[in-house]
Protein backbone atom coordinates (compact mmCIF):
# COMPACT_ATOMS: atom_id res chain seq x y z
CA UNK A 1 0.00 0.00 0.00
CA UNK A 2 2.84 2.66 1.14
CA UNK A 3 4.14 2.10 -2.82
CA UNK A 4 0.89 2.90 -4.11
CA UNK A 5 0.33 6.32 -2.12
CA UNK A 6 3.45 7.40 -3.38
CA UNK A 7 2.15 7.80 -6.56
CA UNK A 8 -1.10 9.37 -4.94
CA UNK A 9 -0.33 12.84 -7.07
CA UNK A 10 -1.05 11.04 -10.43
CA UNK A 11 -4.08 9.20 -9.34
CA UNK A 12 -5.79 12.25 -7.42
CA UNK A 13 -5.16 13.96 -11.64
CA UNK A 14 -6.81 11.04 -12.80
CA UNK A 15 -9.35 10.63 -10.52
CA UNK A 16 -10.07 14.90 -11.33
CA UNK A 17 -10.25 14.29 -15.29
CA UNK A 18 -12.93 11.58 -14.05
CA UNK A 19 -14.73 13.95 -11.94
CA UNK A 20 -14.69 16.37 -15.18
CA UNK A 21 -15.62 13.61 -17.48
CA UNK A 22 -18.45 12.74 -15.40
CA UNK A 23 -20.00 16.61 -14.99
CA UNK A 24 -19.90 16.97 -18.41
CA UNK A 25 -21.72 13.82 -19.29
CA UNK A 26 -24.37 14.05 -16.61
CA UNK A 27 -25.16 17.62 -17.74
CA UNK A 28 -25.02 17.04 -21.20
CA UNK A 29 -27.35 13.90 -20.88
CA UNK A 30 -29.97 15.76 -18.89
CA UNK A 31 -29.83 18.69 -21.51
CA UNK A 32 -30.34 16.25 -24.31
CA UNK A 33 -32.85 14.26 -22.32
CA UNK A 34 -34.77 17.26 -21.70
CA UNK A 35 -35.11 17.65 -25.41
CA UNK A 36 -35.05 14.22 -26.68
CA UNK A 37 -38.14 13.25 -24.26
CA UNK A 38 -40.62 16.05 -25.44
CA UNK A 39 -39.92 15.10 -29.00
CA UNK A 40 -40.88 11.70 -28.31
CA UNK A 41 -44.35 12.69 -27.15
CA UNK A 42 -44.49 15.50 -30.06
CA UNK A 43 -48.18 15.62 -31.81
CA UNK A 44 -46.35 15.33 -35.55
CA UNK A 45 -45.47 11.87 -36.47
CA UNK A 46 -42.55 12.07 -38.68
CA UNK A 47 -40.72 13.56 -35.70
CA UNK A 48 -41.88 11.62 -32.79
CA UNK A 49 -40.73 8.99 -34.89
CA UNK A 50 -37.21 10.15 -36.21
CA UNK A 51 -36.87 11.03 -32.31
CA UNK A 52 -37.88 7.45 -31.15
CA UNK A 53 -34.84 5.72 -34.05
CA UNK A 54 -32.48 8.18 -33.44
CA UNK A 55 -33.23 7.04 -29.21
CA UNK A 56 -32.82 3.25 -30.12
CA UNK A 57 -29.79 4.00 -32.57
CA UNK A 58 -28.14 5.00 -29.96
CA UNK A 59 -28.90 2.83 -27.00
CA UNK A 60 -28.65 -0.13 -29.12
CA UNK A 61 -25.10 -0.79 -29.42
CA UNK A 62 -22.87 -1.09 -26.37
CA UNK A 63 -21.35 2.54 -25.18
CA UNK A 64 -17.93 0.86 -25.41
CA UNK A 65 -18.61 -0.07 -29.26
CA UNK A 66 -20.43 2.75 -29.90
CA UNK A 67 -17.13 4.69 -28.75
CA UNK A 68 -14.44 2.86 -30.31
CA UNK A 69 -16.68 3.45 -33.88
CA UNK A 70 -16.19 7.41 -33.03
CA UNK A 71 -13.34 7.50 -32.27
CA UNK A 72 -11.43 5.22 -34.57
CA UNK A 73 -13.39 4.33 -37.53
CA UNK A 74 -15.65 7.98 -37.60
CA UNK A 75 -12.36 9.10 -38.74
CA UNK A 76 -11.73 7.27 -41.82
CA UNK A 77 -14.89 8.53 -43.36
CA UNK A 78 -14.75 11.50 -45.79
CA UNK A 79 -14.83 14.70 -44.14
CA UNK A 80 -15.67 13.27 -40.70
CA UNK A 81 -13.32 15.00 -38.06
CA UNK A 82 -10.84 13.14 -35.77
CA UNK A 83 -12.08 13.59 -32.37
CA UNK A 84 -9.63 14.01 -29.32
CA UNK A 85 -9.95 10.94 -26.83
CA UNK A 86 -11.42 13.42 -24.20
CA UNK A 87 -13.88 15.24 -26.64
CA UNK A 88 -15.22 11.74 -28.00
CA UNK A 89 -15.83 10.13 -24.99
CA UNK A 90 -17.76 12.62 -23.73
CA UNK A 91 -19.86 12.89 -26.65
CA UNK A 92 -20.59 9.35 -27.08
CA UNK A 93 -21.53 9.37 -23.10
CA UNK A 94 -23.27 12.22 -22.71
CA UNK A 95 -25.32 10.85 -26.05
CA UNK A 96 -25.71 7.37 -24.74
CA UNK A 97 -26.78 9.30 -20.57
CA UNK A 98 -29.35 11.26 -23.29
CA UNK A 99 -31.09 9.08 -24.80
CA UNK A 100 -31.57 6.73 -21.34
CA UNK A 101 -32.58 10.22 -20.06
CA UNK A 102 -35.34 10.78 -22.52
CA UNK A 103 -37.43 7.59 -21.50
CA UNK A 104 -36.85 8.97 -17.93
CA UNK A 105 -38.52 12.67 -18.92
CA UNK A 106 -41.13 11.56 -21.25
CA UNK A 107 -42.74 9.53 -18.49
CA UNK A 108 -42.33 12.47 -16.01
CA UNK A 109 -43.93 14.49 -18.84
CA UNK A 110 -46.67 11.88 -18.95
CA UNK A 111 -47.50 11.56 -15.24
CA UNK A 112 -48.64 15.36 -15.29
CA UNK A 113 -52.32 14.86 -15.83
CA UNK A 114 -53.87 15.99 -19.21
CA UNK A 115 -56.14 19.02 -17.69
CA UNK A 116 -52.70 21.20 -17.24
CA UNK A 117 -52.09 20.82 -20.94
CA UNK A 118 -55.83 21.66 -21.59
CA UNK A 119 -55.75 25.16 -19.14
CA UNK A 120 -52.21 26.23 -20.81
CA UNK A 121 -54.10 26.04 -24.84
CA UNK A 122 -57.26 27.75 -22.91
CA UNK A 123 -54.70 30.47 -21.56
CA UNK A 124 -53.50 30.74 -25.16
CA UNK A 125 -50.28 29.62 -24.26
CA UNK A 126 -47.77 27.79 -26.96
CA UNK A 127 -46.37 24.09 -26.86
CA UNK A 128 -43.19 25.75 -25.79
CA UNK A 129 -44.55 28.02 -23.33
CA UNK A 130 -46.68 25.17 -21.79
CA UNK A 131 -44.11 22.82 -21.73
CA UNK A 132 -41.43 24.86 -20.19
CA UNK A 133 -43.38 26.95 -17.81
CA UNK A 134 -46.14 24.40 -16.59
CA UNK A 135 -45.92 20.57 -17.80
CA UNK A 136 -41.56 20.20 -16.82
CA UNK A 137 -41.76 21.85 -13.68
CA UNK A 138 -44.38 19.88 -12.16
CA UNK A 139 -43.15 16.83 -14.40
CA UNK A 140 -39.26 17.21 -12.94
CA UNK A 141 -40.36 16.00 -9.71
CA UNK A 142 -41.13 12.42 -11.32
CA UNK A 143 -38.00 12.97 -13.54
CA UNK A 144 -35.10 13.98 -10.88
CA UNK A 145 -35.26 11.10 -8.35
CA UNK A 146 -35.03 8.45 -11.40
CA UNK A 147 -32.37 10.57 -13.41
CA UNK A 148 -30.40 10.90 -10.35
CA UNK A 149 -29.93 7.31 -10.31
CA UNK A 150 -29.23 6.68 -13.77
CA UNK A 151 -26.68 9.86 -12.98
CA UNK A 152 -25.06 7.44 -10.59
CA UNK A 153 -24.58 4.51 -13.84
CA UNK A 154 -23.05 7.60 -15.47
CA UNK A 155 -20.57 7.99 -13.05
CA UNK A 156 -19.08 4.38 -13.63
CA UNK A 157 -19.35 4.59 -17.46
CA UNK A 158 -16.72 7.11 -16.92
CA UNK A 159 -14.46 4.36 -16.13
CA UNK A 160 -14.37 3.24 -20.14
CA UNK A 161 -12.68 6.25 -21.43
CA UNK A 162 -9.54 5.07 -20.37
CA UNK A 163 -9.80 2.51 -23.61
CA UNK A 164 -9.59 5.36 -26.00
CA UNK A 165 -6.40 6.62 -24.11
CA UNK A 166 -8.35 9.44 -21.54
CA UNK A 167 -5.82 9.60 -18.23
CA UNK A 168 -8.94 8.65 -15.85
CA UNK A 169 -8.20 7.54 -12.82
CA UNK A 170 -8.57 4.11 -14.01
CA UNK A 171 -5.96 4.62 -16.46
CA UNK A 172 -3.25 5.71 -14.06
CA UNK A 173 -4.43 2.81 -11.57
CA UNK A 174 -3.47 0.30 -14.20
CA UNK A 175 -0.39 2.38 -14.97
CA UNK A 176 0.34 2.01 -11.18
CA UNK A 177 -0.85 -1.35 -10.80
CA UNK A 178 1.73 -2.43 -13.56
CA UNK A 179 4.45 -0.20 -11.77
CA UNK A 180 3.63 -2.08 -8.18
CA UNK A 181 2.48 -5.06 -8.37
CA UNK A 182 -0.25 -4.29 -5.80
CA UNK A 183 -3.50 -5.33 -7.56
CA UNK A 184 -5.85 -5.50 -4.87
CA UNK A 185 -4.48 -2.50 -3.24
CA UNK A 186 -5.34 -0.51 -6.20
CA UNK A 187 -8.28 -1.96 -7.20
CA UNK A 188 -9.34 -1.25 -3.47
CA UNK A 189 -8.51 2.41 -4.12
CA UNK A 190 -10.30 2.57 -7.13
CA UNK A 191 -13.51 0.78 -5.67
CA UNK A 192 -13.56 3.04 -2.70
CA UNK A 193 -13.16 6.79 -5.56
CA UNK A 194 -15.89 5.08 -7.57
CA UNK A 195 -18.21 5.09 -4.36
CA UNK A 196 -17.15 8.49 -3.00
CA UNK A 197 -18.39 9.36 -5.99
CA UNK A 198 -21.59 7.79 -6.50
CA UNK A 199 -22.52 8.97 -2.96
CA UNK A 200 -21.63 12.93 -3.81
CA UNK A 201 -23.43 12.58 -6.83
CA UNK A 202 -26.23 10.98 -4.68
CA UNK A 203 -25.69 13.79 -2.27
CA UNK A 204 -26.45 16.40 -5.23
CA UNK A 205 -29.59 14.84 -6.53
CA UNK A 206 -31.18 14.55 -3.26
CA UNK A 207 -30.06 18.09 -2.68
CA UNK A 208 -31.69 19.33 -5.97
CA UNK A 209 -35.08 17.17 -5.10
CA UNK A 210 -35.39 19.18 -2.19
CA UNK A 211 -35.23 22.95 -3.74
CA UNK A 212 -37.55 21.33 -6.85
CA UNK A 213 -40.94 24.25 -6.79
CA UNK A 214 -43.68 21.35 -6.65
CA UNK A 215 -41.84 19.17 -3.89
CA UNK A 216 -41.54 22.70 -1.88
CA UNK A 217 -44.85 23.11 -2.36
CA UNK A 218 -46.16 19.92 -1.48
CA UNK A 219 -43.95 20.28 1.91
CA UNK A 220 -45.33 23.36 2.78
CA UNK A 221 -49.03 22.02 2.23
CA UNK A 222 -48.16 19.06 4.54
CA UNK A 223 -46.88 21.61 6.97
CA UNK A 224 -50.10 22.97 6.75
CA UNK A 225 -51.74 20.17 7.37
CA UNK A 226 -50.20 19.24 10.72
CA UNK A 227 -50.27 22.29 12.38
CA UNK A 228 -54.21 22.33 11.53
CA UNK A 229 -54.63 19.88 14.24
CA UNK A 230 -52.15 21.23 16.49
CA UNK A 231 -54.17 24.97 16.17
CA UNK A 232 -57.51 23.24 17.08
CA UNK A 233 -56.12 21.65 19.76
CA UNK A 234 -55.12 25.11 21.35
CA UNK A 235 -58.14 26.81 20.86
CA UNK A 236 -59.93 23.92 22.52
CA UNK A 237 -57.53 24.58 25.61
CA UNK A 238 -57.91 27.70 25.73
CA UNK A 239 -61.76 27.74 25.59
Amino acid sequence: MRAVLEYWPSLAQGLWVTIWVALCIIVGGALGALVLGPLRLSGTPAIRVAAMLFIEFIRGPSALVLLFWVFYALPLLPGMPRLSPIVAAILVLALDGAVYGAEIVRAGIETVHRGQTDACHALGLSKVQSLTKVILPQALSQVVPAFGSLARDMVKWTAIVSFVGVQDVLYVANNVRGQTFETASVFCLLAVAYWILCLMCSAAFRALEHVLPLNRALRAGRSSVQAAPEADVLAGAAQ
